[in-house]
């Protein structure tokens, strides 16, 4: 019994041995590979078996080798891939490699375009075990989908003794020597996250266009940088204004409520709080001079944000809205670096000796929880929810 792989491109690694890339509809991708990863990650209970279908060689290799499954990062790409395909809208993600010890049979190849694999192969995810999960769901959960799309694939084709051995390798090559993009520059090219839409409406603000602008490339910044924000930062400040302290975490929002009929009211009401922190902070795009400050740090824009949705979502009268924000403002809160009284316990930690100490902002969840509570209580906002307003 053959499994077929139709129309691939053969080609050859540095190391001389063969390798396929093809295109499979994912019944076929499954039906190829044969198991679910995560039925294998962990040794069974007591009593248990692994199971019989499965090499014992490749779960050596899934626990020894493979990183564990994150679920929840499966969910999410399950959902973006349907919002896709049911929609119309653009999805793409790299192939899946996977390596074996099996030896194709490619005598049909230049006749048929056709390789074929023995049904009793076996084969071990070196990159893309997430990716190969969310087809798998993917193909449960929206049957109806299952067959609009296929997902790429490249097969390496490993001696027998060295399967082990390269594997291992391959996984090293593939993910330790892999440079990750930045989140800026990830976030510059996404076209359908509505909440990155909407940060890249921020960016042109007057505020912000006047502050320097949004660098486009790092994901963070020096205190004396000219650009007012990173892209990645003004994202989380757009996120926690629309949904709260849940949008500063990474991944999709369950009913979020930036939507596309909201879209433009949200937009408004950013807009508006934009100009009223800029009214507070008259030191906000002083260049130079707001490097001494901390209201432009990763924490301190985040905890904004979040602070921001809550006075537009509990605080109807905008009167009260603006005396809470001005409760936060210059006027009445030092942002001061040299401030280590109100804020080295909050948003980081105090460098410098004794006589000439100041705060060092982190960027961390305690940083980031802290400062919304701080300005939470400063501006009077939680004694508002408590009903003592």
């Amino acid at each position: 019994m053959q499994t077929e792989v139709k129309f691939p491109c053969i080609g050859k690694t540095p190391a001389g041995f063969p390798k396929l890339h093809a295109e499979l509809l994912p019944a076929d991708l499954m039906k190829l590979i044969g198991y679910d990863p995560r039925a294998i990650q962990s040794a069974p209970k007591k009593g248990g078996k692994d199971p019989q279908n499965i090499s014992p060689e490749i779960i050596d290799l899934q626990r020894s080798v493979q990183r564990s499954i994150d679920q929840s990062k499966v969910d999410q790409m399950v959902e973006y891939l349907h919002e896709a395909v049911s929609n119309g809208r653009f999805a793409d993600w790299a192939e899946i490699d996977v390596v074996t010890a099996a030896k194709p049979d490619s005598s049909r190849y230049t006749r048929e375009f056709l390789v074929t694999f023995p049904n009793s192969a076996d084969y071990f995810i070196t990159d893309g075990q997430h990716r190969y999960c969310a087809v798998l769901d993917f193909a449960r959960k929206y049957p109806e989908h299952a067959s609009k799309f296929t997902q790429a694939i490249a097969i390496s084709v490993l001696p027998n003794d060295k399967l082990g051995e390269w594997a291992g390798q391959s996984f090293h090559d593939k993910n330790y020597l892999h440079s990750p993009v930045k989140a800026t520059k990830a976030l510059a090219a996404d076209s359908r996250d509505l909440h990155n839409r909407l940060a890249k409406e921020v960016r042109e603000h007057e505020v912000i266009r006047a502050g320097g602008g949004v660098n486009e490339t790092k994901d963070s910044l020096a205190a004396q940088a000219k650009e007012f924000s990173t892209h990645a930062v003004l994202y989380k400040f757009v996120r926690g204004f629309c949904e709260g302290r849940r949008g500063l975490e990474k991944g999709n929002i369950s009913s979020p409520l930036l939507t596309d009929d909201s879209y433009v009211s949200v937009k408004e009401n950013l807009f508006e709080y934009l100009e009223e922190l800029n009214n507070v902070f008259p030191n906000w795009t002083v260049v130079p001079g707001r490097e001494e400050y901390l209201f432009r740090s990763s924490s301190a824009l985040q905890g904004l944000g979040v602070l921001g949705h809550l006075l537009y979502q509990k605080v109807e009268d905008s009167e009260v809205r603006r005396e809470m924000i001005a409760s936060i403002g210059e006027k009445k809160l030092d942002w001061r670096r040299s401030n280590v009284t109100d804020w080295a316990t909050v948003i980081g930690s105090i460098k410098g000796d004794d006589g000439n100490q100041e705060v060092a902002p982190a960027s961390t969840r305690q940083a980031i929880d802290g400062t919304t509570k701080f300005l939470k209580d400063r501006s009077g906002l939680s004694a508002f929810l408590k009903g003592g307003i």
